[in-house]
């Protein structure tokens, strides 16, 4: 019998843009937003807090963009934000992680098939990653479609 292992794959995405479609918070809720369009993708909706204020970020749905829509409230530059699901509240936070450039807290998405989206909660920092789980079916649509479901 073989031994299964993980393996690294590494692409370049800067070549091809590549739509995040379908996030939702870890209960199932989807954060996609048919009203807000940016690049003219629906855009990734969700209630976003700092100190006594409350609003709604409108996240760029092409994943390396960052053509986001704030509304409601202020957010100086170098400041933590927190995210929640529009739909239940939860808290958005990453547990146990931590950015690789700053040491802010993340938020997570999750996509279909056990895939995520992480990004950093300090405005102004461009940290993100993305982690896909079932690698042949995503590299596959990657490729075709350029999407991430």
């Amino acid at each position: 019998m073989t031994e299964k292992g993980n393996i690294e794959i590494e692409i370049d995405l800067s070549k091809h843009p590549i739509h995040v479609n379908h996030p939702t918070c870890s209960k199932g809720h989807s954060l996609i937003c048919e009203n807000v369009k940016i690049h003219d993708y629906p855009s990734i909706k969700v209630k976003a807090s700092y100190k006594d204020n409350n609003g709604f970020l409108y996240i760029d749905p092409i994943y390396g963009s960052f053509d986001n829509i704030i509304e409601g409230m202020h957010v100086p530059d170098g400041e933590i934000i927190e995210l929640f699901c529009p739909q239940c509240n939860e808290n958005l936070k990453a547990l146990n992680d931590t950015c690789q450039v700053c040491l802010s807290p993340m938020f997570l998405f999750h996509l279909p098939n056990n895939g995520i989206v992480e990004g950093c909660l300090k405005k102004g920092c461009m940290f993100h990653k993305l982690k896909i789980v079932d690698a042949e079916e995503q590299i596959t649509r990657l490729f075709e479609e350029r999407m991430l479901l």
